[in-house]
């Protein structure tokens, strides 16, 4: 990823990556209710059926989508926010390839195969990891659309009070109740520079999303 604190100061406005950054900020909410409630039934209903194993396919899938989920959020972070992640292989990857007892049949060594894969991964690092990052991903995604939504609103009031302070009772900012023009016009001269605050403070997020996903999603050197 580029680094945000790379970025020159006014130059961060002409960055084709602040957008992208913003649009993986945004997207990181729908997709992290997704994740949430996906998990959260699939494990509850899961473990409430175990009694009568029907519970234990369902956890197998659960599995199964969560590292899916996990790949399909590499991709995102590699390709949208340029973070260096290595494919998420496991150390089941070759397991079938190490049952070497011929005088086994060819469903036995499927049944053991899988086997070893399942236990492979159920004791492998990232199956854990990108569990709990799909976990995070929900209270993430929200405070990410939070700080989105708030900078940009901000922002675009700041710079925009000139052309709508006289609509009604003028421009409410929150802590300023803009209904003068020599008011709006000092709003514009302190939206410029909050503007480029906002940009990289979303860099800033972008980025620590970054990080987070090559440390729960990648292999550990």
């Amino acid at each position: 990823m580029s680094d945000s604190r790379k970025i020159p100061f006014f130059g961060v406005i002409a960055e084709p990556q602040s957008y992208v950054n913003i649009f993986y900020l945004l997207l990181a909410f729908p997709l992290g209710i997704a994740y949430f409630v996906f998990l959260v039934t699939g494990i509850s209903v899961g473990f409430g059926l175990i009694v009568i194993w029907v519970g234990v396919p369902i956890l197998v899938l659960v599995l199964a989508g969560s590292w899916v989920l996990c790949q399909f959020e590499r991709v995102l972070a590699v390709h949208l926010l340029q973070e260096e992640i290595p494919a998420m292989a496991g150390k089941n990857a070759h397991v079938l390839g190490e049952i070497g007892d011929s005088s086994l049949g060819h469903g036995e060594r499927l049944f053991i195969g899988a086997w070893r894969r399942l236990r492979a991964h159920l004791t492998g690092r990232l199956t854990w990891t990108g569990m709990l990052y799909l976990f995070l991903k929900f209270p993430l995604g929200i405070a990410s659309f939070v700080i989105v939504v708030v900078l940009v609103a901000v922002s675009g009031a700041l710079l925009g009070a000139p052309f709508y302070y006289w609509v009604d009772d003028g421009v409410d900012i929150g802590f300023w109740q803009v209904d003068e023009l020599w008011e709006a016009i000092i709003s514009t001269l302190i939206g410029i520079p909050a503007a480029f605050i906002s940009l990289h403070v979303m860099n800033g997020t972008a980025f620590l999303s970054g990080r987070l996903a090559r440390i729960m999603l990648g292999q550990l050197h």
